[in-house]
């Protein structure tokens, strides 16, 4: 599932991109909308907010540029594909500055919106991400391959990486910030803990979730059916 949250002020357009979107793709996506960029930034800091893997912002939002928060958004969260639209054709020249899957012009034409989230649900299929680095307790750097990770646990106000070596590495950053660094096949199961869908040895609603490890992290109520419809999607 492809989670993608619309970002304009205009409240309209924002509910028109929804409903035209998820008419569409059905359950192939879960679409959010938010109405500035403040709104858009504490959405994709919030724990609980899960993983989003597309972006459609407008590039007026008020006082704020909406090409400077897509810039932003790139740095702090590579993975996360963004596709800009405007009805402002003298904004349009900067655009390319943020690097965007797609730039849509208003008025908004049906077609042109579905080739480009296809075009950025396309490379999110096929990014590859295959170590992350984290600052340790001490300035400790860690490199840490992608593949060896079986789940993520907030330890304080730190984030434990348990990985299939046997390791459990701290790193000094929250659970969402690393869940949003890491490809979808790793996602929230709960509040307080992130999983490898790929090292799932067991999975219920009663018992939980049991990795290759032994280990068993709990599954919310909240979380349970974007966990199945992961382990669905990528078993």
């Amino acid at each position: 599932m492809f989670h993608i949250v619309v970002c304009d002020d205009d409240r309209s357009i924002t509910e028109y991109l929804k409903e035209t979107l998820e008419k569409k793709y059905r359950r192939k996506i879960e679409c959010q909308c938010v109405y500035s960029a403040e709104e858009l930034l504490k959405w994709l800091e919030d724990l609980d907010q899960g993983h989003t893997n597309i972006i459609i912002l407008d590039i007026a939002l008020g006082d704020d540029d909406g090409i400077a928060i897509a810039k932003e958004i790139r740095s702090k969260y590579p993975q996360i594909k963004v596709i800009l639209l405007s009805g402002y054709a003298q904004l349009a020249s900067n655009v390319f500055e943020a690097d965007p899957v797609y730039f849509l012009s208003k008025p908004i034409d049906e077609q042109k919106l579905f080739s480009s989230v296809e075009k950025a649900m396309d490379i999110v299929q096929h990014q590859e991400i295959k170590a992350i680095t984290v600052a340790g307790s001490g300035g400790k750097i860690h490199r840490i391959k992608v593949e060896d990770i079986l789940y993520l646990e907030t330890s304080n106000r730190n984030c434990c990486i348990h990985t299939d070596k046997g390791d459990c590495i701290e790193a000094v950053a929250k659970l969402s910030d690393l869940v949003n660094q890491l490809p979808d096949y790793i996602i929230n199961s709960h509040q307080s803990f992130a999983c490898n869908i790929k090292k799932i040895k067991s999975f219920s609603r009663e018992d939980g979730i049991t990795m290759i490890s032994g280990d068993v992290i709990p599954v919310s109520r909240r979380h349970y059916k974007g966990v199945k419809e992961a382990i669905a999607l990528h078993i």
